[in-house]
């Protein structure tokens, strides 16, 4: 095995499927009691699969979606609960978004080292859910909402405090300006998030984290 280390994590088993830096040379791997076999090609993969009774697919970056269909219609030939985990080029947020949509269960980006995919695979194994990588999770939720637009230091306090449920007339007298003023950061607000109203504004910003 490549690396060992003693967890407290139950058995699982990934099949890689494609290449992958952080397993360059060797043909499997060790962690935390997850273990990673290399398969050698396509004609391979359903016998590797029964033999190691794989949960898991790990694709490789450089797979295209024939090749994935195929890697994971093989799996699921003898084994129908096999999850698919992918590696994908940052860039590539099209790529992501398409296969978490198809079931992907695991998307991480290609750079990405043993111990953290092992963590990733590990909580979606255990808890259930999906994972995505930061980086792609970031631009599909900028390509969802568009980019965070620039406030000045004043337009933040407003915006705070009408997050809070404050009226113009109370953020106001909060920040010691005019009704005024307050009605003219909140013109740039409305404008800078493309919003209708007042609950636009928060909804919005609440999605960029600017809330």
């Amino acid at each position: 095995m490549g690396v060992r280390d003693d967890g407290d994590w139950g058995d699982c088993c990934v099949v890689l499927v494609g290449t992958w830096r952080a397993l360059r040379v060797e043909q499997a791997a060790c962690y935390r009691g997850v273990d990673i076999y290399r398969s050698p090609g396509h004609d391979e993969l359903p016998s590797l699969v029964h033999t190691r009774r794989a949960e898991w697919i790990l694709a490789g970056e450089e797979l295209d979606d024939g090749d994935i269909q195929r890697t994971i219609s093989g799996a699921n030939a003898v084994r129908d609960s096999v999850g698919l985990a992918m590696l994908g080029q940052r860039r590539d947020w099209r790529r992501c978004d398409r296969w978490m949509r198809r079931g992907c269960r695991v998307y991480l980006e290609d750079t990405i080292d043993l111990p953290r995919a092992v963590e990733a695979i590990l909580a979606a194994h255990t808890l259930g859910v999906s994972v995505m990588d930061r980086a792609f999770a970031e631009a599909l939720k900028e390509r969802a909402t568009g980019p965070a637009p620039y406030l000045t230091r004043r337009e933040r306090d407003v915006l705070e405090l009408l997050r809070r449920g404050l009226r113009n007339r109370e953020i106001a007298k909060a920040l010691f300006v005019s009704e005024n003023t307050v009605e003219y950061h909140m013109r740039h607000l409305l404008s800078k998030f493309s919003a209708r109203n007042r609950l636009e504004v928060v909804e919005r910003a609440t999605a960029l984290g600017l809330a």
